[in-house]
């Protein structure tokens, strides 16, 4: 589940950053290095938060399914 967060947010991060860089550029003009390492920078940030978050939301869950249960479906064939 952690690799599947750290994927999704990594991609999310992806997504947004050329917005992320149109915010900075409105306070001024922003370089070509600064730029790649904001792009860098974000996109690591946010897969790396995104795997800590899923692992820690996986940790969390397996702790309280064993407590109370957890999530139990049955599944009928037509």
């Amino acid at each position: 589940m952690a690799k599947v967060f750290g994927l999704m947010y990594l991609i999310l991060a992806v997504v947004f950053s050329p917005f992320i860089l149109l915010m900075m550029s409105a306070e001024g003009p922003i370089g070509l290095t600064e730029s790649i390492l904001v792009i860098i920078g974000v996109v690591l940030f946010y897969g790396i938060a995104g795997g800590i978050g899923g692992f820690l939301i996986s940790v969390i869950y397996n702790f309280v399914a064993k407590k109370f249960g957890g999530i139990e479906m049955e599944i009928e064939t037509a």
